[in-house]
């Protein structure tokens, strides 16, 4: 099959690894390790691994139900569920993808407050970042995808941890299964939020040229996000117990207090403003998916009501006040999200092989 799109607006198969780990990888990876630890202890590596290779069957899944109807979930929607249920899902989509837009850019605002400007206003950094994430939206898909490729950089900071590894205890690590299984399982339900995004794929299909052979890379993205978040994770194990993880929000900004350069005094300042690389990718596919929905449901033009979608986006972000309410923003999405990857889109799969045993059958 061939892309629907104009080729111009279109992204070689390759990028899909790009768009899939950029989605994936966002700066909840923060706290991700603090409540699978909490649960399993120094089995939480373990439930990563689980919980990338669960998220591969649903990748797999998904190519499924967008191969053989070749199109996105948008006109999927319409074509399973007729006019007024599809318009219906695709609405609930798009009141996903502005709460997950609003709050990435809460939880960055909130991150640059706690550790560089404290007595900065949240609107007017909330201002700031929605005029970038307008002007990057305005310029069309492949400008995003752009975007994400420039934000790949992030992951030098990552390798920047190794300079911690003097201060790791092995023995953290030991003993290895020391936990019961549902342990593991409930640490790896808790990791499902940060590995939410791959549903993005569901409505990026028909941008990709020849999109039959982007598979294999959405799945390197998938691989490649397991990869990091074990490295997160392990690097958590190392460097702090259990006990002192309850009392660290941010214990990956904390480890860069441990790398220290004769000519940056404060690293964990670079780690914090650097927050801005995982967050834009993420904040601007939400507001373009949602945006493109609206085209199609309301026969609008994607850049008039793009202007609309960026002031709810502003006005709920200025409406979560602290730390207690994106605590409850975060369990909210890791709950729809997790129905959505591991109930929905398996239920649109079933659906979607009943319609067509029905229609061999006729």
């Amino acid at each position: 099959m061939k892309s629907t799109e104009h080729p111009r607006f279109t992204i070689s198969p390759y990028l899909v690894f790009v768009l899939i780990h950029s989605m994936q990888f966002g700066p909840e990876y923060l706290t991700m390790a603090n409540k699978p630890i909490q649960l399993a202890g120094q089995d939480a590596w373990i439930s990563v691994i689980l919980c990338g290779i669960s998220f591969h069957i649903v990748i797999w899944m998904m190519y499924r139900i967008l191969n053989r109807n070749e199109t996105d979930l948008i006109h999927i929607h319409q074509q399973f569920f007729g006019k007024w249920a599809g318009g219906g899902l695709n609405f609930i989509f798009i009141v996903y993808f502005l709460t997950v837009a609003s709050f990435q850019t809460r939880l960055f605002i909130e991150i640059i407050q706690v550790w560089l400007f404290p007595d900065l206003e949240t609107w007017a950094l909330a201002l700031v970042l929605l005029l970038l994430v307008y002007y990057i939206v305005a310029g069309g898909f492949r400008v995003i995808v752009g975007i994400c490729m420039f934000s790949l950089v992030r992951h030098l900071l990552i390798l920047s941890l190794f300079f911690t590894a003097g201060s790791f205890h092995f023995n953290n690590l030991s003993p290895i299964m020391d936990h019961s299984l549902i342990d593991i399982i409930q640490a790896g339900k808790e990791l499902t939020f940060p590995y939410l995004g791959v549903e993005m794929l569901l409505f990026c299909y028909t941008f990709i040229k020849t999109p039959r052979k982007s598979q294999k890379w959405a799945h390197l993205g998938n691989f490649v996000t397991t990869l990091s978040y074990l490295i997160v994770t392990f690097f958590s194990l190392l460097l702090f117990k259990p006990e002192q993880l309850s009392k660290e929000i941010w214990p990956q900004l904390t480890k860069y207090k441990f790398v220290q350069f004769p000519f940056i005094e404060r690293f964990e300042f670079v780690g914090a403003s650097s927050q801005i690389l995982w967050a834009i990718p993420i904040i601007c596919f939400c507001l373009w998916a949602s945006s493109r929905m609206f085209k199609f449901m309301f026969t609008v033009k994607q850049l008039t009501v793009l202007p609309i979608l960026l002031i709810l986006v502003f006005t709920a972000v200025c409406l979560i006040p602290g730390r207690n309410l994106i605590e409850v923003v975060e369990t909210m999405l890791s709950k729809i999200g997790f129905y959505i990857i591991f109930a929905y889109i398996p239920f649109v799969y079933i659906v979607d092989i009943v319609r067509m045993k029905v229609r061999r059958t006729i």
